[in-house]
């Protein structure tokens, strides 16, 4: 399962002319970002961050059709939108609570509302809740974010959406998956003001996220909960 996901971006020729669209989608999104910080704080960066939402909508909708075990889609076209949009929508009420929780422990910490006989407990306790929020919302978004490619957002949003959860096939995808994408979010992080290191992590993201998406995937499809 691993190495025929690691395989997956390479395996044919279709499949490295998707993985190469996802990289000219995020070469060409991170390239409008890239602009519109350039030209911050004016409000004219606005132009190309909302140019950047098309490179950024064909990347998810490739890498959905990826998780959907359907292949790249034509990059031009409503299924892609649709599978784009598909994502956006579970991430949205997935991970909406992890955001939630590190953003309202962060701004205890910084506002300094723990008292200062329990410093140490408090902030060891509010980071382990933020931290296992986190994980959990982590682990369930990708099984959702399955089902919702397949089967359409409201079944991505339903309590068997995430049954195969419980799966052995399911966990073992989802940390080799994870993984490759903490990787290569990473190498994004620590290169974003260099632009070789830069190109070429942004050449990892695109493979990392192929192949994470392809690994779920098969995870998915091995659980027996499906």
């Amino acid at each position: 399962m691993f190495l025929e996901a690691l395989r997956y971006p390479f395996a044919d020729r279709a499949r490295l002319d998707g993985t190469a669209t996802c990289l000219a989608a995020l070469l060409l999104g991170g390239a409008l970002v890239r602009a519109a910080a350039g030209l911050w704080p004016d409000a004219a960066l606005l132009a190309p961050l909302l140019l950047a939402v098309g490179p950024l909508l064909a990347f998810l909708g490739l890498v959905g059709g990826v998780l959907a075990g359907e292949g790249f889609p034509s990059v031009a076209t409503r299924a892609t939108a649709r599978l784009a949009g598909r994502l956006l929508g579970v991430a949205a009420v997935y991970l909406a609570p992890a955001a939630v929780t590190v953003a309202a422990v962060s701004y205890v910490v910084a506002v300094g509302t723990v008292p200062s006989a329990l410093t140490g407990v408090g902030l060891a306790t509010l980071s382990t809740v933020a931290l296992l929020v986190t994980v959990v919302c982590a682990y369930l978004f990708p099984s959702a974010a399955a089902v919702s490619v397949r089967k359409g957002l409201h079944a991505g949003l339903k309590r068997d959406a995430i049954r195969g959860t419980a799966s052995s096939s399911y966990f073992l995808a989802w940390v080799g998956a994870t993984v490759l994408v903490v990787v290569a979010w990473t190498a994004l992080a620590t290169t974003a003001t260099r632009s070789v290191a830069a190109l070429l992590a942004l050449a990892w993201g695109a493979y990392a996220h192929v192949a994470a998406a392809a690994l779920i995937a098969a995870g998915v499809d091995r659980t027996k909960y499906w």
